[in-house]
């Protein structure tokens, strides 16, 4: 490849790297936006005060906030202009990485709360994993003094 551009196989091919970086990085963050403008059409912005508001018919304050807190974290490093909202899906609607909510989240909510993750109760079958179904789901671990 290096000799039909003129150039070192060692370029070529680290030229070549670098473009399917950027390509791979360009469609990324195209998806991301797509799926955060697909979301927000749906649906408006909450406040952190109007989100754990909005939860507390199925999900304790506690819950919420921590609910709250972690998505925040993750989508304002991202840079995102959005934020949770109950109905949310995690997997469709929120650009939140499956490892911080399904690995992640379980274990600092275990630890918060003074219990072994392995004693997490499984998730129920029928549930879709919104945000307020995940909420649900930590609120029915071991209760702690």
């Amino acid at each position: 490849m290096g000799e039909l551009l003129g150039i070192p196989e060692w370029l070529a091919l680290t030229l070549f790297i670098a473009a399917f970086f950027v390509v791979l990085g360009t469609v990324a963050w195209r998806n991301t936006n797509r799926q955060i403008e697909r979301t927000l059409g749906k649906r408006n912005n909450l406040t952190r005060e109007e989100f754990i508001m909005k939860m507390t018919p199925d999900v304790t304050s506690e819950t919420s906030g921590f609910l709250w807190d972690s998505a925040m974290s993750y989508l304002e490093v991202l840079k995102q202009e959005i934020t949770p909202h109950p109905d949310d899906h995690l997997v469709d609607d929120l650009p939140i990485d499956d490892e911080e909510w399904s690995m992640d989240w379980p274990r600092e909510w275990a630890e918060r709360k003074s219990f072994h993750e392995s004693n997490l109760p499984d998730w129920p079958e029928d549930w879709a994993v919104t945000i307020r179904n995940y909420g649900r789901w930590l609120d029915m671990c071991p209760a702690t003094d």
